[in-house]
C-alpha cells in the first residue's frame, strides 16, 4: 500500500513473504534511480561539488548525482545533471559500476558514470542546490575519503572505482 507520494519517490508498507516462508510488514521507499557522473577534466584530475545537504545540515562533498525523470534515459539524466549543477557537456560517458544504494530501505539504483571531453556550457542549478564545484587530482579525493572529509557513499564508491579501473 502506497502511504505517501512524493516529487522524487513513494513511500510504501506491504506484507511480504519471504523465502523461508516468515511473513512480516514490509516499509520501504520506492525510487525511479539516481545516476552520479565522475567528471573527468585530466588524466588524474576530476570535480567535485561541495554541497548543502538539509537533511543532515551540513555542507559534504559529492560527485553531482541527480534522480531519473520518469521515464528518462539514465544517460541523458547523467547528460542533464552534469549541466545543471556544473556546467559541464561530456563527449563520453562510459558506466563504471551500479548498485542498489540501501537496498534495506529502498529500491534505489544508481549508476556511476566517468564523463570526458569535457566542454563548459555554464551551469543551470536548481533553486534549491546550493553547490560549489571544486577541481582535485584523484589521491586527493582519497586523501578525503581517508581524512572523512567525503563522507557521502556514492561518492566513495565512485572515486574508489575510478582509481582501481584506471590504476590512477
Amino acid at each position: 500500500m502506497k502511504i505517501f507520494s512524493g516529487k522524487k519517490f513513494e513511500v510504501h508498507i506491504e506484507k511480504v513473504k519471504l523465502p523461508n516462508g516468515y511473513e512480516r510488514e514490509l516499509e520501504y521507499i520506492k525510487h525511479r534511480g539516481s545516476v552520479v557522473i565522475i567528471p573527468r577534466i585530466s588524466n588524474d584530475k576530476i570535480i567535485l561539488i561541495r554541497q548543502f545537504r538539509p537533511v543532515i545540515g551540513k555542507w559534504i562533498y559529492e560527485l553531482p548525482a541527480g534522480t531519473l525523470e520518469e521515464g528518462e534515459d539514465p544517460v541523458e539524466a547523467a547528460r542533464r545533471e552534469l549541466i545543471e549543477e556544473i556546467g559541464y557537456e561530456a563527449e563520453k560517458l562510459t558506466e563504471i559500476i551500479s548498485f542498489y544504494a540501501s537496498p534495506g530501505i529502498t529500491n534505489e539504483f544508481m549508476r556511476v558514470y566517468l564523463a570526458e571531453g569535457l566542454k563548459y556550457v555554464g551551469a543551470k542549478p536548481e533553486p534549491y542546490e546550493i553547490i560549489e564545484p571544486i577541481e582535485v587530482s584523484v589521491n586527493d579525493a582519497l586523501k578525503m575519503i581517508n581524512e572523512r572529509k567525503i563522507e557521502d557513499a556514492k561518492t566513495i564508491i565512485g572515486i574508489l572505482m575510478l582509481k582501481t579501473r584506471l590504476n590512477l
